[in-house]
């Protein structure tokens, strides 16, 4: 066994080593040990901190705080406190925790930790912001008229959330009479923290901004002129070549009966369901959105499809067919239950959907955001 006095050595070189600030005291509040961090920052050696008591060292303005502290030291230790030392060189700010054990009082603290739970804080109000931000951007509701009707499943796999959607009635304004058009699109920013959330706004704030300022009420209406306007704005931007953008986005035509579709890096084709032995994959896709992509390539052409009565369209982000339990991925099963469930509403698909994933995830962690619209023809 080790002697005690072994054991000192070991003890202090282990003190010496942490960035800890240590002092330690009798009841009396004298002195008895100051590791290296401590004596460093005081500028005091260790001889000179063993002949002084803690009240020596504290600036006077403090002193009273300081007498209170030692008294009430318990073997729980009370949150942060910032004390002014006399340091041999100047007064010196520090965050101590005071502990009693043994008779003996630990005085301790950690700037870097300090500095640590600030940014913390900071990070954490930023983040709860940028969750309230980003749940504001989700529609609030989705069109749903005698002729056509929307529906949404949204599942963000962090706190927030990389996905972002959205679903709406294109307005032309004294024409509203000759046209009857719905815009509904998703997009996928790579990623699921706050910058993808933050990337993921731009992408809605900008489509938006396509309808402030190119769409003139009567005019044709294309998918592929909204995907070049954002392809134009995010190179603009000279966003990090490291993010990606898929965006999915297609117009209902009701007038004219035709639903016209651009895709942007979707590898999840959208599923047109007009009946069980009818099932089209709109599979017209190119790249994803990317300053590290080079820029003739992000070019992106309308696809067009008849519309017909009773027709379903299905439109999701790859984290919900790819999420993953002991069965396998959900694909296939999401597959058989669409064929199942197709001639539902809108909000009756969407929730036995939900309901059959919830039972499919058992207790695994959603690994992607997931993002589903069902859409449907009368």
């Amino acid at each position: 066994m080790e002697s005690n006095f072994e054991l000192v050595k070991i003890t202090k070189t282990i003190t010496d080593m942490m960035d800890d600030y240590i002092l330690v005291c009798n009841t009396e509040g004298k002195i008895v040990f100051a590791n290296r961090m401590m004596q460093a920052c005081l500028g005091y050696q260790e001889a000179e901190l063993e002949h002084k008591r803690f009240g020596d060292i504290i600036e006077s303005r403090h002193r009273d705080k300081a007498k209170d502290f030692i008294a009430s030291a318990a073997a729980e230790p009370a949150g942060w406190e910032r004390f002014l030392l006399n340091g041999k060189q100047g007064v010196v700010s520090l965050h101590l925790k005071f502990l009693l054990k043994d008779d003996y009082i630990y005085i301790y603290g950690n700037e870097k930790y300090i500095e640590y739970e600030r940014i913390r804080k900071k990070l954490d109000v930023e983040i709860a912001n940028a969750v309230k931000i980003h749940k504001r951007t989700l529609p609030e509701s989705l069109p749903d008229t005698e002729r056509i009707s929307f529906a949404s499943l949204y599942i963000p796999a962090e706190e927030l959330g990389g996905d972002i959607f959205d679903a709406f009635k294109v307005d032309h304004g004294l024409l509203n009479d000759y046209f009857e058009q719905y815009v509904c699109y998703i997009a996928d920013v790579s990623g699921h923290g706050l910058d993808s959330a933050m990337l993921a706004i731009f992408v809605k704030d900008t489509i938006n901004s396509f309808f402030r300022l190119k769409h003139i009420p009567g005019q044709l209406l294309s998918p592929q002129e909204i995907m070049d306007f954002f392809v134009e704005q995010y190179l603009k931007e000279g966003y990090p070549e490291e993010y990606l953008v898929c965006l999915f986005m297609v117009v209902f035509d009701l007038k004219t009966k035709e639903l016209t579709y651009c895709n942007a890096g979707f590898h999840i084709c959208p599923l047109l369901i007009k009946d069980e032995e009818h099932i089209i994959e709109l599979n017209n896709g190119g790249l994803p959105v990317s300053t590290g992509i080079f820029p003739d390539l992000l070019k992106y052409g309308d696809s067009c499809h008849h519309l017909s009565p009773a027709m379903t369209l299905f439109i999701m982000s790859d984290g919900l067919p790819e999420q993953q339990s002991e069965n396998g991925l959900y694909q296939e099963r999401l597959k058989k239950l669409i064929t199942e469930i197709y001639c539902l509403k809108p909000a009756q698909i969407v929730e036995e959907i939900h309901k059959d994933f919830t039972s499919f995830l058992s207790y695994e962690k959603i690994r992607d955001d997931i993002t589903l619209i069902a859409v449907k023809l009368s």
